[in-house]
């Protein structure tokens, strides 16, 4: 009977136990993951006050909930974007500047054809050509998903850690990883300074032409300018001659070859010592004995713009001089402005904007007319904004979280890790700084939600790159040994020798008496 009842305790015990681990683990993979965040959005819909009498609001609302949730059946990250739709009579056509992160509005008017056109800001305009209330719900439905949500998916994967399935997106190889700064360069390469002395009004173009775009994203990331001018900047490769009948010939380069353009060994583009990432930008004028330059696309044509693009690093663009220029010339402000462009264009590309225009232009019907006003002063939308702010918001988060369980497992695996207090405060404050991104995020505070993600990671990178925390990664068990065997080993000799003798004595004595007896 006893050992029956011990039995029962013993798988009692054993049930218990692997109760909690199968309970236990799901719940800790769900609560180290960044699937749990919510980025809510809402659309607020105005109707001209002279069709009022024939649409109900509530009804239309509803009806493009109702569709808008059809539309979005097999999206498995609805949760996550939960959507609200409000329906308000037109009042005044407004920009809605100062509206916050999440918050659009879409103005529906009549017209004889289908016309959307999406706002630098967080207005659009709708004109359709049957104002009835199933019409307007089908045509928002469309609108909408294309428009507002398609950086959801990327979002939704990217927070939890599912690679893309489309192997030939190349912008996220092109951007660089966050950094709340970057170190910026613009450089001047003067190939043969002999025959043509170089100057440019880089300070005025990029007072111009960038300082806008800079100040927009500043929220998310600042940068720090510097220029040069380089003379005698060969190239690290040979260009090829292209000989026309006919017409002027050139020299130029294949796509192939452009990723060894740059001549790292002789180009001094070093910039001050940082820890922030680097983006060079060049501007590149050949030697008259290479001149002019030009590049090839991949069918052989000769680009508009000479300028390219290197991942993780930088953009290049190659102008020749003019044929009336002799001995010296300066790119004056006027003559930089579409080479600013260019860099522009490159930078955002850089810092992991989207170009929305680009990416769902092709997504409407053939009978939707649908037109982008550019940001022309600026350089970034207001969705781009807002899509870059969701985006390095989350990177932030998907990053904390990699390197703290990277810490925690390196603490595992070195057991006799010293791990100091201040360590563990950088910690606990990035913990608490994650759970702020996550409140921030459910209350639709974007921006207090990116400053906390950045907080967040730059303490969990400190804690994990501490000089403290990197010198044990190389205090092996060997070190260990080598270290204190010249101070115990001659210590423990006599001792064990005096151990040894002193059982000795006690087995002797043990024998002596036995014999006595």
């Amino acid at each position: 009977m006893e050992q029956e009842n011990t039995g029962k305790v013993t798988r009692l015990v054993v049930f218990a136990f692997w109760s909690v681990v199968l309970l236990g683990l799901p719940f800790w993979w769900k609560t180290t993951e960044a699937c749990d965040f919510v980025m809510p959005t809402k659309f607020t819909i105005f109707i001209p006050p002279i069709f009022q009498q024939s649409i109900d609001n509530t009804q239309l609302s509803s009806e493009i909930k109702t569709k808008l949730a059809d539309r979005l059946a097999n999206f498995k990250y609805k949760d996550t974007f939960p959507i609200d739709i409000s329906v308000l009579e037109q009042d005044n056509v407004q920009g809605h500047k100062e509206a916050t992160i999440g918050h659009y509005f879409i103005y529906v008017d009549q017209a004889d054809k289908i016309d959307i056109k999406i706002g630098s800001e967080r207005s659009s305009f709708l004109k359709i050509n049957d104002m009835t209330t199933s019409n307007i719900a089908d045509i928002l439905t469309t609108m909408i998903p294309p428009v507002y949500l398609s950086e959801y998916e990327n979002l939704g994967n990217m927070a939890c850690h599912i690679e893309k399935k489309d192997k030939n997106d190349v912008s996220s190889m092109r951007a660089f990883k966050y950094s709340s700064q970057y170190e910026t360069t613009f450089s001047l390469m003067n190939n043969n300074p002999e025959n043509m002395k170089m100057d440019w009004e880089i300070r005025d173009a990029i007072n111009s032409y960038l300082s806008l775009f800079l100040k927009e994203v500043s929220v998310v990331s600042n940068f720090t300018i510097d220029s040069q001018i380089q003379n005698y900047a060969p190239l690290s490769l040979k260009p090829s001659f292209k000989e026309r009948v006919g017409k002027p010939n050139y020299y130029y380069f294949e796509p192939q070859h452009l990723p060894h353009f740059v001549n790292s060994a002789e180009w001094n583009l070093a910039s001050t010592i940082t820890s922030y990432p680097s983006i060079n930008f060049i501007l590149y004028v050949p030697s008259a004995d290479e001149a002019p330059l030009r590049i090839h696309d991949s069918k052989g044509q000769p680009l508009l713009t000479s300028a390219f693009l290197i991942p993780r690093w930088g953009g290049i663009v190659i102008k020749n001089t003019p044929k009336s220029a002799i001995d010296e010339y300066t790119f004056t402000k006027k003559d930089l402005q579409p080479i600013m462009k260019i860099f522009i264009s490159q930078l955002r590309s850089l810092i992991g904007i989207h170009d929305l225009q680009s990416n769902i232009s092709n997504k409407f019907p053939a009978n939707y007319q649908v037109t982008f006003e550019p940001a022309t002063k600026s350089g970034i939308t207001t969705l781009e904004k807002d899509n870059l702010i969701r985006s390095r918001t989350l990177e932030n988060v998907v990053n904390t979280i990699s390197t703290l369980k990277s810490l925690a497992q390196l603490v595992d695996e070195i057991p006799n890790m010293v791990v100091e207090d201040h360590i563990s405060i950088k910690v606990r404050q990035s913990l608490d700084a994650l759970d702020s991104v996550s409140k921030a995020l459910s209350t639709e505070s974007y921006i207090e939600a990116l400053q906390s993600s950045i907080k967040t990671i730059e303490l969990a990178e400190k804690a994990f790159f501490d000089p403290t925390m990197v010198s044990m990664l190389y205090f092996p068990d060997e070190h260990k040994y080598a270290i204190y065997m010249p101070l115990f080993v001659p210590i423990s000799v006599p001792l064990v020798m005096a151990l040894l003798k002193e059982i000795k004595k006690l087995k002797q004595a043990k024998n002596i008496k036995k014999k006595e007896e």
